[in-house]
C-alpha cells in the first residue's frame, strides 16, 4: 500500500543531507525504503523547502511524460538548501546590477518549457545526433588514446604510489571534446575547467583562494573571469563566420531574432559546464565500479569491442551522475495513488529509479552485458539530456581504450566527494598501478 502520510520511521530518513553524501555517497537504503513504502513521499526536513520525493522508475517516467502538468519553469529546478536557493537569487541580482540582465529571465533553456525550450534546443540539437557523433568518433578515439596513454605512463612512473584518477584521466576527454566542439583552444582548457568547477560546486572555490579571500570572494572573482571570457568569445564569433558551436549560437535566430547576450551567456555556460562535468563523474564512478567488481571488469577486458555499448549503459545506470531535478505541478495530479496539488514541488531521484527492482532485475548487481537497459541517467521526454549521445560516445572511447589496462589498476583509497545535491561529483579517486 502506498503511504500518503509520513510515519515516524520514514521521518527519520534523510536523502538531502549533504554531509552524508560527502562522507558516504548516495543514500541507497533510504531510497530503497521509500520505493517500497512511500514512493511518492511528502518530504519535510530542516533547511529545505518541502517537496514530493518520487523514487520509483515508473513514477519518474510519469512525471517526465506529463510536461504540461510538471514544468521546469517553476520556482525550483534543482532542489537545494534554502541557503543555496537564496545564493542563486543573489547571483541573479548581481548580474542585473553588473550587466543589466533581466533577473526574472531563465538562466538557460533547461528552465524553459514547451516551445520556448524546443526553439533553443533546436539551435544545436543536430550537432549531438548519432550521425554527428559518428563524424567525430575518430577524434574522440584519438583523444581517448592520448589521455589514457598519459595516465598509464604517470601511473607506472608512480611505482605503486596512489595517483588521482580524476585529475589524471577523467577530466581529459569530456573537457577536450566539448571545448573542441565550441572551438576553444587547448591553452584555455585548464581555466575553463576551473571556472566550471567553481560555478557548479561551491566547495571547489576553497582550493583557489587568494590571501584574504572568502569562498564567496573566490566564486565572484572567477565567475567574473568566466563571464569576461564568454563575452570576448561572443564578440569574436560575431565578427567571423565559423562552424563551431559558439559560432552557431552567436549567428542563430529564433523567429528572425538573434539571441541576446544574456541568452548566449546562459547557453554557452550550459554547454561547457554540462559537457564536461557529468561525463567526468561517469568515467570516475565507472572505473571504481569495475575495479570493485573484477568479474565484470574481466568480461569487458576479454571483449571490449563487443561489450562496450552494454557496458557503458550499465555504468551510466550504476553511477547515475545526475541525482535529481525538480518540477512544479501546474494542476492537481494523482501519482501512484497520491494527490499532488497545484504549486507543489516534485523531485525526481534518478539513482533511485535506476535501482528500482520493478524495472531492473537484480538492480544492485553490476552487469556489463545487461540488456535491455532503459535507465534514466539522461532523463526522459522533452528535456532528455541534449548531450546524451556525446556522453555515450566519449565513454565508449575512454573505456575501450582503458580496457586493456584495467587489470593493472586497483583502488588505493576512498573517493573524496563534492558537496552537491544535483550532481554526484567525485573530486578525487586514488588508484595505483600494479604489475
Amino acid at each position: 500500500m502506498t503511504l500518503t502520510q509520513s510515519s515516524s520511521d520514514l521521518d527519520e530518513l534523510d536523502i538531502t543531507d549533504l554531509d552524508r553524501y560527502v562522507a558516504n555517497g548516495y543514500p541507497w537504503h533510504a531510497w530503497d525504503v521509500l520505493r517500497e513504502r512511500a514512493p511518492v513521499y511528502w518530504y519535510e526536513r530542516p533547511n529545505f523547502p518541502p517537496f514530493w520525493a518520487v523514487t520509483r522508475y515508473e513514477d519518474v517516467m510519469t512525471v517526465h511524460s506529463h510536461r504540461k502538468v510538471f514544468i521546469n519553469g517553476g520556482p525550483i529546478l534543482r532542489m537545494d538548501t534554502y541557503e543555496g536557493l537564496e545564493a542563486l537569487e543573489r547571483f541573479k541580482r548581481r548580474q542585473h546590477e553588473r550587466f543589466g540582465w533581466d533577473p526574472e529571465a531563465p538562466a538557460d533553456m533547461v528552465f524553459l518549457d514547451a516551445s520556448d525550450h524546443f526553439d533553443l534546443r533546436l539551435l544545436t540539437v543536430r550537432r549531438f545526433t548519432p550521425a554527428s557523433m559518428r563524424r567525430i568518433e575518430a577524434d574522440m578515439a584519438d583523444l581517448a588514446a592520448r589521455f589514457v596513454a598519459e595516465f598509464v605512463e604517470r601511473a607506472k612512473a608512480a611505482r605503486g604510489e596512489p595517483l588521482d584518477l580524476v585529475a589524471n584521466l577523467s577530466v581529459g576527454v569530456p573537457l577536450a571534446t566539448i571545448c573542441g566542439l565550441m572551438g576553444l583552444p587547448e591553452d584555455d582548457w585548464h581555466r575553463i575547467l576551473t571556472w566550471t568547477d567553481v560555478a557548479l560546486f561551491r566547495s571547489a572555490a576553497d582550493a583557489r583562494m587568494l590571501p584574504g579571500e572568502t569562498t564567496r570572494d573566490v566564486r565572484r572573482r572567477l565567475g567574473r573571469e568566466f563571464h569576461d571570457y564568454r563575452e570576448a568569445l561572443i564578440d569574436e564569433r560575431r565578427a567571423s563566420d565559423g562552424d563551431d558551436l559558439a559560432s552557431v549560437l552567436v549567428h542563430a535566430t529564433i523567429d528572425d531574432r538573434p539571441l541576446d547576450n544574456q541568452e548566449l551567456h546562459g547557453y554557452i555556460s550550459l554547454l561547457i559546464g554540462a559537457g564536461n562535468e557529468t561525463t567526468r563523474n561517469a568515467i570516475t564512478g565507472g572505473v571504481k565500479a569495475l575495479l570493485e567488481h573484477p568479474d565484470e571488469r574481466d568480461r569487458l577486458m576479454a571483449d571490449p569491442d563487443g561489450m562496450i555499448e552494454t557496458a557503458v549503459e550499465e555504468l551510466l545506470r550504476w553511477t547515475s551522475p545526475v541525482i535529481q531535478f525538480a518540477r512544479t505541478a501546474t494542476e492537481d495530479f494523482v501519482l501512484a495513488g497520491t494527490t499532488i496539488k497545484a504549486g507543489d514541488t516534485v523531485v525526481q531521484w534518478y539513482p533511485s529509479a535506476n535501482r528500482d527492482e520493478r524495472q531492473f532485475p537484480e538492480p544492485y548487481r553490476l552487469d556489463v552485458g545487461r540488456t535491455p537497459n532503459y535507465h534514466l541517467a539522461f532523463g526522459y521526454g522533452p528535456h532528455f539530456c541534449l548531450g546524451a549521445n556525446l556522453a555515450r560516445w566519449e565513454l565508449r572511447a575512454v573505456f575501450r581504450e582503458l580496457a586493456p589496462h584495467l587489470g593493472h589498476l586497483e583502488l588505493a583509497g576512498e573517493p573524496t566527494r563534492v558537496s552537491n545535491l544535483h550532481v554526484g561529483a567525485i573530486g578525487s579517486l586514488p588508484v595505483r598501478w600494479v604489475d
